[in-house]
């Protein structure tokens, strides 16, 4: 009989190891990673080899469980944006409501048990945006249907949070008959949403200090994160609430935003090795096979939930394509073990109401990840919205950063008209125009940019907070003199701006624009470009 290991330094590390190893394995065999995470974490649980304790998976692991319920919760608020809330707001609330009503109506008539029907019609409802995020990427796809799909999921997944921490605190009360009451409740939420948006705030304030001290946003992000969370516990608070308030304001604050979508980036694919693996350890196959035609319920209640809600939340909208809207809500995730693993931690529920809860939602997070990442990528492929949009080039250059045509007698109109397009095309003040140019020409100034082989990469550097590289991508026809290296006229000029921190990245992408331009069919290839996306895929080609 194998030990059981109760450390938890232990049982992290192979977490860590083996949950990796697992999801390296699943995409071998072209299945999602997180299937592979899951049956790893079901190995090392009580009801597989029983390596890790009941103790240690209950009690010692719940710090990295806070954390990673914050994350998930800030990665999610971190696509919503202010702007958007009118276009989704009746798509989110017509899959929610559809979604709740068929899951909680069904178990409600086969169970007769108001408590499961309400916790897995909330859970069924959540959609996994990562999952949706990565195909969308993958697919390279863009029109009105993927504009609409990825804020509606994260209006979808932050409604979601505020009704299951309504919900667990209305159960909590009914199961254990205690004397908080509906006010009580009412008045931690509030109290919960309040710190997570003093703390957003805060952060966001303080952001241009951090950067003066050298700290990297990512590190900066993650310690906010874990004071956030650590706090939270403290007060006996949300950490969901707080978390998704505390990103939801980053999220609409144009200085720190792109920065710290990026660092969470960074993290994702860890956090959710992570979680998967944990949750695994709560899977119970002899329960499975048990309560298979439950977990089929689940599944196609959840089907028809969101195929309904979302027909017609997008009629309600006026959305194109309207039909097949619900298919992309179909992949799930994140959330909904968030939810899983903070109601075992609570402990409000008796363990045969949690063995099947849990066994369900596993078992259907296997099967509607995977269908739904499948049934996504065909909705984009059905609606022809498939391979219309491109990554940037060189980091920095999308389609709308391209100029077709440009019209300038020397390289310092040139060089205004560019910098003047920057400002239209990424909303710079007016006022910061001038600032801007000036920087360009004192470096041109110095040496000229046109180094050759029609290319000029004229480019200042400025001290902007967001620490994003801005960029345009100009074509002239009839060729502009540049005083280039070569003494002929320049056809192609990339103008950037360089934040002071990203000189290292800069310096990157000129090795890259000067790999690319050595190729002898891209300037030939760019010259007959027509449109704005084909002067990208040129690119994109090129950098293969």
């Amino acid at each position: 009989m194998i030990p059981s290991i109760s450390n938890p330094v232990l049982g992290f590390s192979l977490i860590v190891i083996l949950g990796y190893l697992g999801g390296l394995l699943a995409k071998k065999i072209h299945l999602p990673s997180i299937i592979g995470n899951l049956c790893i974490g079901f190995l090392l649980g009580p009801f597989g080899l029983g390596i890790f304790s009941f103790d240690l998976i209950e009690d010692k692991f719940s710090p990295i469980g806070s954390i990673a319920f914050g994350f998930i919760a800030v990665s999610i608020a971190l696509h919503l944006k202010k702007k958007e809330f009118k276009k989704v707001i009746v798509l989110s609330f017509f899959d929610i409501l559809f979604t709740f009503s068929i899951i909680f109506l069904s178990f409600l008539y086969f169970t007769s048990s108001p408590y499961l029907s309400v916790l897995l019609g909330i859970t069924g409802a959540t959609t996994a945006p990562a999952a949706s995020l990565a195909v969308v990427r993958e697919s390279r796809a863009k029109g009105p249907l993927v504009s609409a799909l990825l804020p509606t999921i994260a209006l979808n997944n932050v409604l979601c949070i505020v009704l299951f921490t309504f919900i667990l605190g209305i159960l909590g009360i009914l199961v254990r008959a205690n004397s908080l009451s509906l006010f009580s409740l009412l008045k931690q939420m509030l109290f919960a949403s309040s710190l997570g948006v003093v703390f957003g705030y805060l952060f966001c304030l303080s952001a241009p200090f951090v950067k003066r001290i050298g700290v990297k946003t990512i590190w900066a992000s993650f310690f906010a994160l874990l004071i956030l969370v650590g706090v939270a516990e403290q007060l006996h608070l949300s950490v969901l609430l707080s978390s998704i308030c505390m990103g939801f304001v980053i999220a609409n604050s144009n200085k720190v935003a792109d920065e710290v979508f990026g660092a969470f980036n960074k993290f994702e694919s860890f956090v959710y090795l992570l979680f998967f693996t944990m949750a695994g350890t709560h899977l119970n196959p002899s329960f499975a096979l048990q309560e298979g035609w439950f977990i089929a319920l689940f599944v196609a209640a959840r089907f028809l939930g969101k195929l309904s809600g979302g027909y017609v939340g997008a009629c309600m909208a006026r959305l194109p394509k309207s039909k097949l809207f619900g298919i992309g809500l179909l992949p799930q995730a994140g959330l909904a073990l968030a939810f899983l693993l903070l109601l075992e931690e609570k402990g409000i529920f008796p363990s045969n109401l949690m063995d099947f809860y849990s066994t369900i939602v596993l078992s259907g997070i296997m099967l509607n990840e995977f269908s739904g990442s499948v049934g996504t990528k065909l909705l984009f492929k059905v609606t022809k919205e498939e391979g219309k949009a491109y990554p940037p080039v060189f980091g920095f250059i999308t389609d709308k950063d391209v100029i077709i045509g440009l019209d300038a007698e020397d390289r310092w109109e040139a060089i205004t008209k560019l910098v003047h397009q920057i400002c239209l095309r990424k909303g710079i003040p007016s006022s910061e125009e001038g600032r801007l140019l000036e920087s360009v020409i004192e470096r041109e100034l110095s040496m000229t940019t046109g180094i050759g082989k029609s290319l000029a990469i004229p480019h200042g550097v400025i001290e902007r907070e967001d620490s994003k590289i801005l960029g345009v991508f100009a074509i002239s026809h009839k060729g502009i003199d540049f005083r280039s290296m070569d003494g002929l006229p320049v056809h192609f000029i990339i103008l950037s701006l360089v934040p002071k921190d990203r000189l290292e990245d800069h310096l990157k992408y000129l090795a890259e624009v000067s790999r690319v331009f050595s190729k002898p069919f891209v300037s030939s290839a760019l010259m007959e470009a027509r449109t704005e996306q084909e002067v990208i895929k040129i690119l994109l080609e090129a950098q293969q």
